[in-house]
């Protein structure tokens, strides 16, 4: 999955380890049931439904990480997770402590009881590369699921109450990022404000990662998002701004907005409407500091295989442009065919390669 924020992909990640705790509201005297021992998911179709219940829900929405006030060795679930990390054998015992931690919070009387499902995940991938992973997630809503069986000559039908695989409430994967302090996470909240702030603040400690490499993306984002809009008309020349952004950001180490939006924009003369699009979408990011800032070059790659440098026509023909500078369009043309009645390219060459 590719989008405003980070590059992720579970779609070679497999579960590991896998523990469920009950967690009630400590304020309406519900329990804290711990349990001593892993979950069997072996089972093929088991393992497939938990996968798409833990993973589909985690949308583009930023990358977090730890924090605290004093120093993360006092944040809790920033302890409990490196303990894992460190030593695969303290999963159950940190996985009690991480529910601990969490019923120590729920005092808010909206917070409702769920299971607390703590996982181990191998093969999950952050900026294009595999971590291990720990994922946290709570199950809070129940839904009523009708249960049709044959006996003998009629049907019966029963209910059953249960979780359904498409709505996971709550959730975090942390990721052993080994280049950020504080790991890097994703999250899943699908609550109110008071959900959310127990949930990120109160339990998580984690704050939305502000990045260079963020900074990178969301300018990248906001580009692509500009040329969508009505500011540039022709196909060709949309490729070739976003293709000049690629290419300005891997040519510079520091970014400056103003000569950015100068040498991107140079043909369409939009550089003013440029500049402050891509304020007004770093303001809606939650993205600080983007007029000037360091270039995360471990980003460029990602970003230049998000930008598809393709024209495709009605009549099933693409025309791939490479990255370019504008001059270079002279050996594409646009015209209009007054006999049939339809646009046309006239593409320009010396020998076919």
């Amino acid at each position: 999955m590719e989008g405003g924020n980070v590059m992720f992909d579970f779609s070679g990640a497999s579960i590991e380890k896998l523990i469920v705790h009950g967690v009630g509201n400590e304020l309406k005297e519900e329990n804290l049931v711990l349990s001593q021992q892993c979950t069997n998911i072996s089972e093929d179709s088991l393992y497939n439904l938990l996968g798409k219940f833990f993973f589909q829900r985690f949308k583009n929405n930023g990358v977090y990480s730890f924090e605290h006030e004093t120093s993360l060795q006092y944040n809790e679930v920033y302890q409990y997770a490196k303990a894992i990390f460190d030593d695969i054998n303290n999963f159950s015992n940190s996985s009690q402590r991480i529910a601990k931690h969490l019923y120590k919070v729920s005092t808010h009387p909206n917070i409702k009881k769920g299971e607390l499902c703590v996982a181990y995940i191998k093969g999950g991938i952050l900026d294009e590369f595999e971590h291990d992973a720990i994922g946290i997630f709570k199950s809070e809503s129940k839904d009523a699921f009708l249960k049709i069986s044959n006996d003998k000559d009629k049907y019966v039908i029963n209910w059953e109450q249960g979780v359904d695989t498409n709505k996971l409430d709550k959730g975090c994967i942390i990721f052993n990022y080994q280049k950020e302090k504080g790991y890097k996470a994703l999250i899943v909240d699908s609550g109110t404000n008071i959900d959310t702030k127990y949930w990120i603040e109160d339990f998580l400690g984690i704050k939305k990662n502000s990045s260079e490499f963020h900074r990178t993306k969301v300018l990248v984002d906001a580009c692509r998002d500009f040329v969508k809009k009505d500011f540039i008309g022709e196909k060709t020349d949309k490729i070739i701004m976003l293709n000049n952004a690629v290419e300005y950001i891997n040519s510079n180490q520091n970014f400056n907005l103003d000569d950015f939006t100068q040498s991107v924009s140079q043909k369409n003369e939009c550089s003013n409407e440029l500049r402050n699009y891509i304020t007004d979408y770093a303001k809606k990011m939650d993205c600080h500091n983007i007029e000037s800032f360091s270039v995360d070059q471990s980003a460029v790659k990602s970003i230049k295989r998000s930008i598809k440098n393709l024209i495709r026509l009605d009549t099933d023909i693409e025309i791939k442009i490479n990255q370019s500078k504008q001059n270079d369009m002279q050996y594409l043309e646009k015209g209009f065919d007054d006999k049939k009645q339809m646009y046309f390219y006239k593409i320009y060459f010396n020998e076919e390669k």
